[in-house]
């Protein structure tokens, strides 16, 4: 009896406790605006690529990587065209609760160049909004390149004043980071320079034709543009050697490679002496909102799936260094904890780790899997109160027993008390006041509803009604005969 009303009680507590955390999950679900979904923002084909290994590495647990490469733009006439995603426009709309954006690629420097002496009032309150969103790591090298024309004696870029310079479009990344490098140098549009918002083609027609001085560009070194244009007669690449150090001081988003003589080619020589460069890095940033959950997945992913040192034609690229990338090290935007656990071990945490996919695999929510993994630690601290509930549940199924006893004890007490009254006798008989109790008794005791385990005592206190009713039935002959 014991074990089977244990066991009854059990799986009571237990489907109760899960009804809570249904509940509860459900309450979780409509609090998030992001359920298993990340919206990726990856505005060139090298972003892209990487985006579509992250969605591949995601799917298993359950996670749905939709990458977006334009997002529609209304201009000051009211005009809604499509433009790519990058730069600031990407940082803006990662800010913007409607755009859907929840992700993105952002060149590193980008939102560190909204902020210091060089930035206006405007720039600032960029930065101060941008700087709440949270990097998940480094991903590899975008150095900025410097050429110019051939015939030009440029050795910094101080040397720039008086020239035209291609700083790139408006919409890309690469053109708030030449901005700010121009003005760290006492360059301002219209004043002692004019910035072209174009960008350079792999031609390099603008320089070679003599109509641009100079183009700058932050792109990886693996790009067929900057394959091209280092073979590109005529123009040179800005060595950065006497103050790269300078630079890496005053912009903490910038660090130095070195482009060794002979590095991209032999014969010819290319380039013919060592180049030190200024390089960024590429964070992956996310908004302060995300799921912990989708932090740690995106996280791993990222971890997981490192930029390859190789270039589709399987050669190496340049200042690619094995364990470089991805790093944890940001200097711009704070890293989440959830994503500093993942590259520490470099796994997901035990319980997403084994969750996820089992869940997705049998189609339960991804809010679930959110839900038990984010509170995961606290069911962990419920284990020294189940030390303690434990033996109070099992007093559950001695309590259970008593209380069906109960009701089957109370009436053999009225019961007793009838058969009493029968066995006095005397004057005050009476056998019609009797009779009704008895029939009171056996109608109460015919709605009692007991499980089928006590159903044997039910059917006992019934007979024992039976044997009294009988009593009952020959007590007045009894009497009569005693009387004559």
């Amino acid at each position: 009896m014991d074990s089977n009303v244990a066991k009854a009680s059990a799986v009571t507590v237990l489907a109760a406790g899960l009804g809570v955390g249904a509940l509860a999950v459900v309450h979780n679900s409509q609090q998030l605006d992001y359920q298993g979904k990340i919206v990726l923002a990856a505005g060139n084909p090298q972003y892209a690529e990487l985006a579509t290994r992250y969605q591949e590495a995601l799917r298993k647990y359950g996670v749905e990587v939709e990458v977006r490469r334009t997002i529609r733009f209304k201009d000051k006439e009211g005009r809604t065209t499509l433009r790519p995603l990058e730069g600031r426009l990407t940082l803006r709309a990662l800010v913007d609760d409607n755009s859907g954006i929840t992700a993105a690629f952002i060149k590193g420097n980008l939102v560190g160049s909204l902020q210091g002496s060089l930035a206006t009032d405007k720039q600032k309150g960029r930065h101060a909004e941008y700087s709440k969103l949270r990097s998940v790591g480094r991903l590899f090298h975008e150095p900025i390149w410097v050429f110019t024309r051939g015939d030009l004696p440029i050795t910094t870029l101080r040397d720039l004043k008086g020239k035209r310079i291609l700083i790139g479009t408006r919409e890309s990344g690469a053109r708030g980071i030449a901005r700010q490098l121009l003005l760290a140098n006492g360059l301002k549009d219209k004043v002692s320079a004019t910035f072209v918002d174009e960008d350079l083609a792999a031609d390099a027609r603008p320089l070679v034709a003599g109509t641009a001085d100079a183009a700058i560009i932050v792109v990886a070194a693996d790009t067929e543009k900057i394959r091209d244009l280092l073979r590109v007669p005529n123009i040179r690449l800005m060595d950065f050697t006497p103050e790269a150090e300078a630079y890496t001081n005053r912009f903490p988003a910038l660090t130095k490679v070195v482009l060794r003589q002979g590095a991209v080619t032999f014969d010819p020589l290319i380039p013919t002496e060592d180049i030190t460069l200024l390089s960024t890095s590429v964070a992956l940033v996310v908004r302060p909102d995300m799921q912990s959950a989708l932090v740690s997945l995106l996280t791993h992913a990222v971890f997981s799936n490192p930029k390859s040192g190789f270039d589709k034609n399987g050669d190496p690229v340049l200042f690619y260094r094995p364990g470089e990338f991805p790093s944890v090290s940001d200097p711009e935007l704070e890293v989440p904890n959830d994503a500093r656990i993942v590259y520490k071990s470099g796994e997901l945490p035990f319980v997403l780790r084994q969750l996820a996919p089992i869940n997705h695999r049998m189609g339960v929510p991804f809010a679930y899997t959110s839900f038990v993994s984010a509170h995961a630690a606290k069911l962990v601290l419920l284990i020294p109160l189940l030390a303690v509930l434990l033996p109070l549940f099992r007093a559950i199924p001695a309590l259970y027993v008593w209380n069906v006893r109960r009701r089957l004890i109370y009436w053999y007490r009225e019961l007793k008390a009838l058969e009493r009254s029968i066995d006095s006798g005397g004057a005050s008989y009476d056998p019609e006041v009797l009779q009704a109790e008895l029939d009171r008794i056996d109608s109460h005791v015919r709605r009692i509803h007991v499980p089928l385990y006590f159903s044997d005592q039910l059917y006992d206190l019934r007979g024992h009604i039976d044997l009294v009713r009988q009593r009952l039935a020959v007590q007045p002959m009894q009497t009569r005969m005693a009387a004559e």
